[in-house]
């Protein structure tokens, strides 16, 4: 039965997919507008230049924004949103969450490059001594759980308006806390991936591999990877984040209600001999009969506060 249910999930996954392709399609190609001419530039700089690796990262920077726009739109897809709008969704995501997308580029383009060169380093540490393999590891390891929290960072963005220090907290939490989820999603990246290596080894023609490379990326790619880690994650988000927030939001309606129960004691004011006895006892007031259980949960639920 867990089976059959599991299989259901995930098959869920895919019809959204499917029946989104048009969608996915229109994001996909407003993100490569800006995709094409960083990488462009990037390309232009490496060549004129000699600071390959700090120029290598720079598209972690300048492309967030327009990831959130594209996050924006696989996260209502893989939630379940009917009529999905690619291009303005895409363009809300970005207009709405570019202050904090701007600093989460800046901060993901530095944790990559000191993860780069921390495993760099302790890899030739390494080749001197085997205790830097330990090192190297751990390195290893913390560089996965970066990746873990550039998954949940955007996602947690477009999804809730929290606290940027909490967008981060949660993220690093359910890194560690979503370990087999986040697998899953880093996997599907590697599919993806994969399937665009596969042009180059299976193909005799290297001109054709590099021109459907390019068909990919500019109409179906970067959203389909956006997509795929969004519908594996998001359910995590859904049940820990989005509905804690939302019964957070309900809180100011209980009040409300012990405000009104304060002010029905108020004007019938319970004598506090008649919540003696069984509590499954009918008693009179306010003019009818009710439990004795429920006079003293009112009773209890008012004067807490005091």
């Amino acid at each position: 039965m867990e089976k059959k249910k599991r299989k259901g999930k995930y098959s869920g996954i895919f019809q959204r997919y499917l029946h989104n392709i048009p969608a996915l399609v229109a994001a996909n190609m407003m993100f490569a507008i800006p995709m094409v001419i960083v990488l462009a530039a990037v390309w232009l700089i490496q060549y004129l230049t000699t600071a390959v690796v700090f120029i290598s990262f720079l598209p972690i920077f300048l492309l967030m924004p327009f990831y959130c726009g594209l996050c924006k739109v696989t996260k209502d897809i893989a939630s379940g949103k009917e009529n999905v709008k690619g291009i303005k969704t895409f363009f809300k995501g970005v207009k709405e969450n570019f202050k904090f997308s701007i600093l989460h580029g800046l901060i993901f383009y530095l944790v990559a490059m000191i993860d780069y060169f921390a495993v760099v380093f302790y890899y030739n540490a390494s080749q001197v001594s085997g205790f830097m393999y330990l090192v190297l590891g751990l390195c290893i390891a913390i560089s996965i759980i970066s990746v873990f929290c550039l998954f949940y960072v955007p996602l947690i963005t477009v999804t809730l308006d929290i606290k940027f220090r909490y967008v981060y907290k949660n993220a690093l939490l359910m890194s560690l806390g979503e370990l087999p989820k986040n697998l899953l999603a880093l996997l599907s990246c590697a599919c993806c991936v994969a399937i665009v290596t596969f042009l180059f080894t299976a193909t005799g023609n290297f001109i054709g591999a590099v021109v459907s490379i390019i068909i990919l990326m500019i109409f179906v790619l970067p959203a389909t990877v956006s997509y795929f880690i969004n519908a594996i994650l998001y359910p995590a988000i859904d049940s820990l984040l989005v509905k804690r927030e939302k019964n957070l939001k309900d809180e100011p309606e209980k009040e409300n209600y012990k405000s009104l129960l304060k002010k029905q004691l108020e004007e019938n004011p319970i004598d506090p001999s008649i919540l003696e006895g069984d509590e499954n006892e009918l008693v009179f007031y306010d003019g009818k009969m009710v439990k004795r259980s429920s006079l003293i949960e009112i009773y209890k639920s008012v004067n807490t506060d005091k």
